[in-house]
């Protein structure tokens, strides 16, 4: 209904542009003819107005006393009969000028007497002496006036002319009597009279005076709209235009009187006639129309929608219910057609109605019975595609070549993984041979893999396993292992044999590379410790064998560990690359250089005695000194401690020589650095070793026989001069019972990793110490101190978890300090286990801070609560002014970052009062009390 409503609207406003369109054709037209007509009358009346004139001039020239003008008596009596009847003439017949003509020179006579004479009809006078005819014509100079010329005839030829003049007013009267519209009459103002600025008369826009008009009250405003006139380009030529004024609208034909000259524009007639009252007629007719049309179509509208209302709902409601087969909604469907059961008259809703519910049982039948088709077919489906996708699935997802071939070698098919590898499309299969797979004809000679598809295809062979080199269209290699059979099911000429490949290329890489790993370093690239060993353990026997020498350097840099402080553990590997490159290049092509160790490097020299090796070991040094490396002092040279060792057909094994070369570069560190010692016997260094490897086995068996104590030493709160925690400090205990300091047997543990052990075994003392403390209301912290080795351990922070589980009190109550030589040394690392052991509860202190990095950054950067001043700083604060600046400093630092300061080794009143000035928060030390096996 809308849209039939829209069309009709639309058709309606058709119509309605169709009529205006042809009222505005009409009208123009009519336009057309009444502004020719017009013109014509304009034109007729000027000619009319002449031809009057014409006769006048013409009944003057045929007075009696005209004739006469050859005398002088007869001119007088000339001007007294025309003196006598001139009232007359201006009166009764309008006539402005009056002129009598001789056959030569000026006018004989002219009324009125007073006013100019004209003298510039000269050419008109000699026309009409001429052609003896009478004639007029309309001059515009000040004014526009009409004249009429006639000949005198005198005894059969021309004696002269009488010439009159007329003002065109009747013209413009006459015009508006005769057609309704205004006449006006427009010169311009270079040919009138100079106009003043104020002049009603003048157009200014334009360049036009008005010199006649009628109906001026209402024509000279409308004039004074103009700004331009149409152009007119012959005489008696015209040109109109429209000009809409004070709600009304005119149409102006403006009518040339002479030819125009130049730009410039001629003496004109301007006709005025108004055409509102014929536009708004034919708005008028418009509007009325289109209401009318507009008002019958809405009616026709509505009767139309009472009449189609019902029909339309139900033809509705049947295709609403047409998209509802489609989903085999079939039984609503037929719910939402329901079909009038009673019926007046049956319409071809009704039929659509019964169709579609016809429909939709048909469709239901069918729909039945394509299901129970289609699950047949999706089982078969179902079942090929599972043996197709299989079948695929194994082709293009195994991680082998697949490609069947014929006896001669022409492959037939190949999977995806076998066109990955050899970057072949499969628009490249046409005229490929299996031979073109294979590489160079050493690694796989094309005869033998004839031969073997030969004895595959007669039966000779079933299965032949080979192996090859595959060589891609890159020109990239691999390593395969062929498998090729017989495809069951062929037989004759169509023999086909399947091969198929495995690639091993990375397995043998990773041999490779294994291998490699495991005889080098993989920071710098040397042979690894063991992989020298076993070349040390070769040269050894070659020496024995063919009487050769040889030496062996032992490198260890020097103060390497401040490398590691000051720039990190990234620059010290970039460091030893860099060493490792440099003592590689003083080494000659048959030496062995290999990393020992962190900062150990050993060199093996073949045949070389102890003056080549000292040599060696030398130019090693210096060629180390020129090393300039980034983020170091400049004072700071890179250095190493040598040990050598010479060696011959003695007999002596590798861990023995290790062992001397070991000991010689001790002596050397020893001795500053920076040196050489060359190793020989009876030099007392191996009791050192004893020495250690004692301690080390007291270690082992105190850990085992729980020898190891805790000692426990109060922190005094220096604002509340009472003790708020105690540090528990580790000691051995003897087996005669006497206590071991730690300094004694610290060092052995930390190199061997046995501290770890002996951490753990102090947190679960301390740990029990606390429970028991708890149970008794007493609530200290305790500070327990962690090696660097320990923070390493990725076994302690669950160590620690389950501990703390003892008591829900414990983690509030603990301090885990570390030394701030530790923590730096693996930053990373030791950031990462504050920050986890944090979470549990835990606080963290920063131990010995001062003798390590001392960078006031590590304070911001790590998550610690306390911040131990090393004793060193405390020891002599009082009598030191440095020491009070770093003591100073070090308070305010840690104070700004939000961290605790404890000051050890406090031995004096003297020291705890400046503590105190200094805003130093704890002091530790034998004046507020010595260590002790319980809690005091």
């Amino acid at each position: 209904m809308l849209t039939l409503g829209t069309v009709m609207l639309s058709v309606n406003g058709a119509l309605s542009w169709l009529h205006f369109h042809d009222l505005t054709v009409g009208f123009e037209k009519q336009r057309t003819e009444t502004r020719q007509r017009l013109v014509d009358q304009a034109f007729a009346l000027r000619d009319d107005f002449g031809l009057r004139l014409q006769g006048m001039a013409a009944v003057l020239a045929a007075f009696d006393s005209v004739d006469t003008l050859g005398t002088r008596a007869g001119r007088e009596r000339l001007r007294r009969r025309f003196d006598s009847c001139w009232a007359a003439l201006q009166l009764d017949l309008g006539i402005d000028s009056l002129h009598v003509y001789t056959a030569v020179g000026p006018p004989l006579a002219s009324w009125p007497s007073d006013g100019p004479v004209e003298t510039d009809h000269e050419l008109q006078v000699r026309t009409v002496m001429r052609s003896e005819h009478a004639m007029h014509w309309t001059r515009c100079r000040d004014v526009c006036t009409e004249y009429a010329a006639a000949p005198i005839l005198s005894a059969g030829r021309v004696a002269g002319v009488v010439v009159v003049g007329s003002s065109p007013a009747d013209v413009v009267n006459s015009f508006k009597r005769l057609s309704g519209a205004d006449l006006g009459v427009l010169l311009p103002v270079t040919q009138a009279v100079t106009a003043q600025p104020a002049d009603k008369e003048v157009l200014q826009q334009v360049g036009l005076r008005v010199i006649e008009l009628s109906s001026k009250a209402r024509a000279r405003p409308l004039l004074r709209q103009l700004t331009s006139i149409p152009p007119i380009d012959r005489p008696r030529g015209h040109a109109n235009l429209s000009l809409p004024y004070d709600d009304q609208y005119f149409e102006l034909s403006f009518l040339a009187l002479d030819a125009p000259t130049g730009d410039q524009l001629p003496p004109m007639m301007v006709v005025i006639d108004e055409l509102t009252d014929a536009r708004a007629a034919i708005g008028k007719s418009v509007w009325s129309r289109l209401r009318g049309e507009l008002l019958a179509s809405l009616l026709s509208l509505l009767l139309l929608a009472m009449l189609v209302h019902a029909p339309l709902q139900r033809m509705t409601r049947a295709v609403s219910a047409i998209p509802l087969l489609g989903r085999r909604a079939f039984a609503e469907a037929r719910a939402r057609i329901a079909p009038r059961t009673r019926r007046l008259l049956e319409d071809e809703v009704d039929s659509l109605d019964e169709a579609a519910i016809a429909l939709s049982y048909r469709l239901e039948a069918l729909e039945s019975e394509v299901a129970a088709h289609s699950a047949e077919t999706q089982k078969m489906l179902d079942r090929i595609s599972v043996e197709r996708d299989f079948s695929r699935g194994l082709l293009d997802t195994a991680q082998v070549i697949i490609l069947t071939q014929f006896v001669d070698g022409r492959i037939l098919t190949l999977n995806r993984y076998g066109r990955q590898l050899s970057g072949w499309r499969d628009e490249d299969l046409s005229g490929k041979r299996f031979f073109d797979l294979l590489g160079p004809e050493e690694s796989s000679p094309e005869a033998m893999v004839r031969q073997v598809l030969r004895d595959i295809s007669s039966g000779r062979r079933r299965h032949v396993q080979l192996e090859s080199l595959l060589l891609a269209a890159s020109g990239q290699a691999y390593e395969i292992i062929w498998n090729h059979s017989r495809l069951a099911g062929h037989s004759g000429d169509k023999v086909m044999i399947l091969s198929v490949g495995i690639d091993h290329t990375d397995r043998k890489r990773a041999e490779s590379h294994v291998k490699h790993l495991a005889e080098h370093d993989p920071l710098t690239g040397l042979v690894n410790r063991q992989h020298f060993q076993q070349e040390l353990e070769s040269s050894l026997a070659s020496a024995r064998r063919l009487g050769h020498g040889g030496a062996l350097l032992y490198l260890d840099l020097d103060e390497f560990r401040y490398v590691n402080d000051v720039s990190g553990h990234q620059a010290g590997d970039t460091l030893l690359r860099i060493v490792a490159d440099e003592v590689g290049k003083v080494a000659r092509a048959s030496d062995l250089l290999g990393r020992l160790g962190g900062d150990e490097l050993g060199l093996l020299l073949h045949e070389c005695d102890h003056d080549g090796a000292v040599q060696v070991a030398e130019k090693i040094n210096k060629r180390l000194a020129e090393i300039q490396f980034p983020g170091l002092h400049a004072s700071h040279r890179i250095s190493a401690s040598i040990g050598i060792v010479v060696f011959s057909e003695a007999k002596i094994d590798v861990k023995q020589l290790l062992a001397n070369a070991d000991i010689a570069m001790y002596q050397a560190k020893a001795r500053g650095g920076d040196g050489w010692h060359l190793y020989s016997e009876g030099e007392g260094v191996q009791e050192k070793i004893q020495d250690r490897l004692h301690w080390r086995e007291m270690i082992s068996r105190s850990l085992t026989d729980q020898r190891f104590v805790v000692h426990y030493q109060p922190i005094q709160d220096i604002r509340a001069r009472q003790v708020s925690h105690y540090e528990a400090l580790v000691r051995m205990q003897a087996a005669d019972g006497s206590v071991i300091p730690p300094a004694a047997f610290m060092e052995v543990a930390e190199n061997s990793g046995l501290i770890r052990e002996i951490d753990r075994c102090v947190i679960q003392q301390v740990f029990a110490t606390m429970v028991s403390l708890f149970a008794v209301g007493r609530y200290y912290r305790f500070s327990i101190n962690l090696s660097g080795v320990s923070i390493n351990d990725p076994k302690l922070l669950s160590f620690i978890r389950s501990e703390l589980a003892r008591s829900p009190l414990l983690p509030s109550h603990v301090v885990f300090e570390i030394t701030e030589t530790a923590a730096v040394s693996d930053f990373s690392a030791a950031r990462a286990f504050m920050e986890a052991v944090r979470q549990l509860g835990c606080a963290f202190s920063l131990d010995d801070f001062g003798v390590g990095f001392s960078s006031f950054n590590y304070i911001k950067q790590l998550p610690v609560d306390y911040v131990k001043i090393d004793g060193s700083f405390v020891r002599t604060l009082v009598d030191s002014p440095d020491d009070q600046v770093f003591v100073r400093a070090l308070a305010e630092v840690a104070r700004g970052f939000g961290k605790k300061t404890v000051a050890e080794f406090v031995e004096d009143e003297r020291a705890l009062n400046m503590l105190r000035s200094f805003g130093v928060d704890y002091a530790q030390g034998y004046f507020i009390g010595k260590p002790r096996p319980d809690v005091f």
